[in-house]
């Protein structure tokens, strides 16, 4: 009897699992970095593209970091700019550049790995 039920339990949780396996809802995240705010979407069981998603949106989160401080130059802006710069091992293509010249060339510093 208690087999029975075992084996019941069994398949409805892997029917369950099955249906959210092929359904693959999305799901809305938000990253916010002082006071640049970015959402994105992720899926329960990751795409082979979910990690560009990732970095994508802390590209825009750099990018917003940096209109932040040319308008202000406040040093908390220019850290977690450096924090995203370390993170990605962008040192080579900043190298002997200044905080104002890495806002101004953000396009080009700051990319994006896959175009969504």
């Amino acid at each position: 009897m208690k087999t029975k039920r075992f084996l019941k339990i069994f398949g409805i949780v892997f029917f369950i699992f099955l249906i959210f396996r092929v359904i693959n809802p999305e799901f809305s995240k938000k990253m916010v970095v002082l006071d640049c705010t970015k959402e994105y979407k992720i899926t329960i069981f990751k795409r082979e593209y979910d990690g560009f998603t990732d970095h994508n949106t802390k590209m825009d989160i750099a990018k917003c970091l940096c209109e932040k401080f040319l308008q202000t130059k406040e040093k908390k802006y220019e850290s977690e700019i450096q924090k995203i710069i370390n993170e990605f091992e962008l040192q080579d293509s900043v190298k002997d550049k200044t905080i104002e010249d890495i806002c101004n060339e953000r396009e080009e510093i700051f990319f994006y790995w896959f175009y969504e």
